[in-house]
Order: structure tokens, then sequence, then C-alpha cells
């Protein structure tokens, strides 16, 4: 059962959308984008972590903007890169970089959060070029793929996955696992959950299809590269995947987790009750949040270092 400080943040975002939703309307995209880097203002990294924006990849044809986060006592070794969420058209570096920062801080290892192009500007396949060229450049830089973890929530969730299944076409070596909150796998949308959750307040039916269109352009839309739903899922890294089971993106979830263990790989599936999508950035108001990034670090801990316990 969801607590009363995340109902309390779920009533106030329902009420703030509710004349959007009666009215059949969807804001525009740039001030979608706004209120988004505006809501999460005041969501700053905790202490002890600092971080420095680079370009990676300029060896290469992808040039790409990263924010390296490192807590001041870190094992330089090891790395998690990390890919933000919103619809492939929404979110930045600054949104999740207080979420990216405190599982940096807990797990005390380095983490690359990637500013990856955005539609429409940037259709498919921009996104996971982006991915690919920050993955890489991390193998130039000498980090071991059995130092990696990939990571990501939404939108970048399922960047997640399709990296895992890119690299794994190009013949790259797996990184040590990887972990997907609420992950976005099937943008054909034929997910039950799309069509019974639909008390979910960041994420709706029309936003979802505008954000198709905007990234997809006239590619396939079951491309595996866009729906890792649809991909052959042999021989990826382990995953972790966390979800609600009241979330527009709950069957996403739980069908890439069944598809995973039917070609083989180790998957922990991680459930809540009640909860909202885009629940882990509000990890300084809602309780669940913290449990989830709990859950993360020790999964990371495993891992790496093969602990199962919190730092």
């Amino acid at each position: 059962m969801a607590s009363k400080r995340h109902d309390s943040v779920k009533k106030m975002l329902n009420s703030a959308v509710a004349p959007l939703k009666e009215a059949d309307k969807t804001p525009r995209l740039h001030h979608m984008r706004h209120l988004l880097e505006m809501g999460t203002f005041f969501y700053l990294l905790p202490w002890g972590v600092h971080y420095k924006r680079v370009k990676i990849g300029k060896d290469s044809e992808t040039e790409v903007n990263v924010e390296v986060i490192i807590p001041n006592k870190s094992n330089r070794d090891k790395v998690l890169l990390y890919f933000h969420g919103g619809g492939y058209t929404i979110g930045s570096m600054h949104t999740h970089r207080s979420l990216v920062g405190k599982i940096a801080k807990k797990t005390k290892i380095i983490s690359v959060l990637v500013d990856y192009r955005k539609a429409p500007e940037n259709k498919f396949p921009a996104a996971i070029e982006d991915a690919i060229a920050s993955y890489k450049s991390l193998l130039k830089r000498g980090k071991k793929p059995e130092n990696i973890i990939i990571g990501g929530d939404s939108a970048g969730g399922g960047l997640t996955i399709a990296t895992l299944v890119a690299l794994k076409d190009l013949n790259l070596p797996q990184p040590k696992a990887a972990f997907c909150l609420s992950p976005w796998v099937d943008l054909a949308a034929t997910g039950e959950s799309i069509k019974t959750n639909t008390d979910d307040p960041l994420v709706d039916e029309r936003k979802m299809n505008k954000w198709i269109k905007m990234y997809v352009g006239s590619h396939d839309v079951k491309n595996p590269l866009i729906s890792p739903l649809y991909a052959d899922l042999s021989g990826i890294a382990p995953l972790l995947i966390q979800t609600s089971n009241a979330e527009m993106l709950y069957s996403d979830a739980t069908r890439i987790a069944d598809r995973a263990k039917k070609f083989g790989v180790e998957v922990e599936l991680q459930e809540w009750d009640g909860l909202m999508h885009w629940w882990h950035l509000f990890q300084r108001v809602i309780p669940e949040a913290d449990e989830a990034i709990e859950k993360i670090v020790d999964f990371i801990n495993a891992k790496l270092n093969g602990k199962q316990e919190t730092l």
C-alpha cells in the first residue's frame, strides 16, 4: 500500500494535470520541458558529491555531453552509466542529477549521466547512438566491462535494454549488470496497463502517442532498438527491474522481465503497490523512493563487490 506522502504528491499532481485531461489537451513540449526543470530545481546533489560536465566520444563520429558525478570517497575503477527518462523528448542531466548522485554516494562509485540527443530535434537512432558511444568511451578510457553498471528510468530504462541488445549485435562486451526503473520497452503501446492504469499523473496515452511519433519517425515501432520488448535478449547482462502495479508502464516492466527470463537472462523483478510512474524522482519526499534506491544500491554492490549490504 502506498504511503500517505506518496498519495499526497500524487493527488497534487493529478489536480495540476486534471484541467488538461478534461480539455483533452497536452501542453506544448517546451512547456513540459520547462516545468520538469523547474519541478526538480531544488533537487540538489547530496553532500560529499560533486560533478563536472565533459564531452565524450571525441574520437568518434558521435560526441556526447555527460555529467560525471563523483563522490568524494569513490572507487574510480567502477562506474555507473545512466540514461534519464522522459519519453525521449524531455528530461535532462539536471532533472536526474539528484537521483543519480544519491545512488553514486551510496555505492561510492563514479556515475556518468548521459545527455543523449532528444526528439523531435533528433529522432531515432540518435539516442541509441549516443548510448553506444558513451559505453564505448568508457571502454576506451580503460574501464573494464565487469566494472560497469548501466541503468535508466522510463524511456531511459528502455534505452538501457536497447543498448545491451546493440552491444551484443556489435560484438562488444556486456556490462556487469543493468537496472531499469519502470522501463518503457514497447513503443507499439500494446501493454494492458496503458488502458487500465489511467490514474497515473505524469504519463497518459495521448502524451505517449505524441512522444512515439516524435521519436520513431518513419521507422518500424517494433524495431528491437526502439522497442526492446521485441528483441532477441539472449546473452545480455543480468537485469534488475523495478515497477509499480499502478503505473501505466507496469505491463512493459512485467513483460520484458518474462521475455528476458525466456531467453535465459538473470532477472530480478521488484514490484511496489499503488505507486505512480516516476516515483523514484521524488526521493526527497516519498519513502518508497528511498526504499527502491536502497535496493538498487544492494544490487550494484552485489554485482560489483559481491556484497549485499547498503553503504
